[in-house]
């Protein structure tokens, strides 16, 4: 096996060494281009990681990296002087790491393929409290004998530990119809196995293995406490559609490499995929109550609130109000945690985090430290 540091030709390391001598990290290449990180302190020089692997939570400014890592996003954009530059993501188990390749063309970019793997050379540098890459020579990488566990992030509970929880929730339920429709949903080892490992979202919230799981069981331990304060609620009717409500997830995101959405997915979208899983189930149960049916079904199509985003009908029921309410604050709360510990990672410890979607803001870092 080719070592890190074997893997690019001689050539090509001569291209990227004199890439990296020519274009210092403050050259502009416009007026208007975007602004470049600051070289690494002078009296400081880079420490080059050859032939062993560098996680991305331990790289450090002034790092010269060479290796192997998966692309999370990339486009290739137009400076007003019309010099190009590409802008990406590449990550592994550990996290991610915005990327910038300056003077690029168009043939640079076809190496950077959303889900693919490539073999970079580069260097770390600070940029805005954060870390960022600068890439200097990048090739596709096959995935051939690459261990993709090594680039996807994981759960931090194990995912066994979850999947026996899980299977003592389902024994929690008292309604007979609720409960044999979701152990003749997950009786089936494929749908098990995808609700196990899968993640809930492809970025904004529990994007990791055994995300989706994580994300149910921690909606579920809300939806117990809400069921306990409030018994006017119907409980099991509750749970069930915390339970269902994402499942459609499974055929809706590709587990890897990469979380990205599959062709289903895109056409269809997790709420009306959900919704037809549930009932192609449904079909299959002897005299399931055509009102439950109904209930349960409207709890899957109702769950994202509103028609602006996503769901056909809007919340009608208690249950549904609650469910609504309970898996967005899940949602929500974990993705504001994702991005203060993912900018701690990678050095940003500013009061304030970058742009972030999950709140259509910058997020302050430093409410337990007042």
């Amino acid at each position: 096996m080719a070592r890190l540091g074997d893997l690019f030709p001689d050539e090509f390391q001569l291209q990227a060494t004199a890439q990296a001598k020519n274009a210092p990290p403050q050259q502009q290449a416009g007026k208007n281009a975007p602004p470049r990180p600051k070289p690494p302190v002078v009296n400081a020089p880079p420490q080059v990681r050859r032939g062993e692997r560098v996680y991305v939570k331990d790289f450090v400014a002034g790092q010269e990296i060479e290796g192997i890592y998966l692309v999370a996003e990339a486009t290739i954009r137009v400076a007003k002087n019309g010099s190009k530059y590409i802008q990406a993501s590449f990550c592994d188990k550990t996290g991610s790491v915005p990327v910038r390749q300056w003077d690029a063309t168009d043939a640079d970019f076809v190496a950077y393929k959303a889900s693919g793997y490539v073999k970079v050379r580069g260097r770390i540098e600070t940029y805005k409290n954060a870390m960022q890459m600068i890439a200097f020579a990048v090739q596709e990488h096959s995935s051939e004998g690459i261990n993709s566990a090594d680039f996807l992030p994981v759960s931090v509970r194990p995912l066994d530990e979850m999947d026996a929880e899980f299977s003592a929730l389902i024994e929690t339920f008292k309604d007979v119809d609720y409960k044999r429709l979701i152990v003749a949903m997950f009786s089936d080892p494929v749908v098990r196995e995808k609700f196990k490992k899968g993640p809930a979202a492809a970025s904004v919230h529990h994007a990791w293995v055994g995300g989706l799981m994580e994300h149910v069981l921690s909606a579920c331990k809300t939806a117990q406490s809400i069921a306990e304060q409030r018994p006017f609620l119907n409980r099991d009717l509750l749970m069930a559609g915390v339970v269902l409500h994402d499942i459609g997830k499974i055929e809706e995101l590709d587990p890897g490499p990469g979380f990205t959405y599959t062709d289903t997915g895109k056409l269809c979208g997790h709420i009306v995929l959900g919704a037809l899983m549930v009932e192609r189930t449904l079909v299959k149960l002897e005299n399931f109550p055509p009102k439950k049916r109904d209930l349960i079904i409207h709890m899957i199509l109702s769950h994202h609130g509103e028609h602006e985003y996503g769901s056909p009908v809007t919340p009608l029921t208690a249950e549904a109000v609650a469910l609504h309410h309970l898996e967005c604050l899940d949602a929500k709360v974990q993705g504001i945690q994702t991005i203060i510990e993912r900018e701690k990672a990678s050095g940003n410890d500013g009061a304030w985090s970058e742009f972030a979607r999950v709140v259509d803001g910058r997020i302050y870092k430093n409410a337990n430290n007042p």
